[in-house]
């Protein structure tokens, strides 16, 4: 699956790319603001991709003018209680601080609770004292709720789809004065271009009942469902 908007473009995260995204999530840049500190190994990053190259996690490298700069995803997907945990980090040291990271949650947040109306609340946990991250989830919506979970050193937050909606009628203003586009991610933006047919059937075979929308893109993209 490929997204392209606002000059950004999201693919789906392929095997041929997981090492790539290895080798800059073991950065010491990116390492201190993750939850999990330890060093990646090859072997756990491949055991890590099969665990998730399926229907209920979905995670994007996120390209810039040619350049893959971050990883964003949302992954553990339950479509029957419409929620999952998003996350982004930037590589690129270019881009942070700059708009770029924040349109491409944009994009994945429109697919989410707009494009599809798919879930109703996307959690995100971020490590203690990394405020630019907790500042930057605030400005998508997001606020702290109670963990999920027992990982210390983190701060729970949630954004509903009620909040989103709330916060990108403001935030879609500035979008369309710096972009030109003041329109929400449609179906048309998206597309399954770089797919085999194996892709498509360990990803898109069983669509929950909100993402059947993707199977007209999937099948104008050249492949059977």
């Amino acid at each position: 699956m490929i997204i392209r908007k606002y000059g950004i473009v999201l693919t789906r995260l392929k095997e041929v790319d997981i090492e790539l995204v290895r080798q800059m999530r073991n950065t010491e840049e990116i390492r201190k603001y993750m939850h999990y500190r330890d060093e990646i190994s090859s072997e756990m990053q491949k055991k890590w991709f099969v665990s998730v190259n399926n229907g209920v996690n979905y995670y994007y490298i996120i390209s810039h003018n040619g350049k893959k700069i971050g990883l964003i995803h949302g992954k553990n997907n339950d479509f029957e209680k419409g929620f999952c945990e998003g996350g982004i980090f930037i590589w690129d040291k270019v881009y942070i601080g700059t708009i770029i990271p924040s349109l491409a949650s944009v994009i994945l947040n429109d697919f989410t609770f707009v494009t599809f109306q798919a879930l109703s609340t996307v959690y995100a946990k971020v490590v203690e004292g990394n405020k630019s991250a907790f500042e930057y989830n605030k400005l998508m919506g997001y606020e702290p709720c109670q963990p999920l979970n027992n990982d210390k050193e983190v701060i729970w937050m949630k954004l509903t789809a009620e909040n989103y909606l709330i916060h990108i009628r403001h935030l879609r203003k500035g979008i369309a004065k710096l972009t030109g586009d003041d329109t929400s991610l449609s179906p048309e933006e998206i597309d399954f271009s770089d797919d085999s047919a194996e892709d498509i059937r360990i990803l898109y075979s069983n669509l929950p009942k909100a993402l059947q929308g993707l199977k007209s893109r999937i099948i104008q993209s050249g492949h059977q469902v």
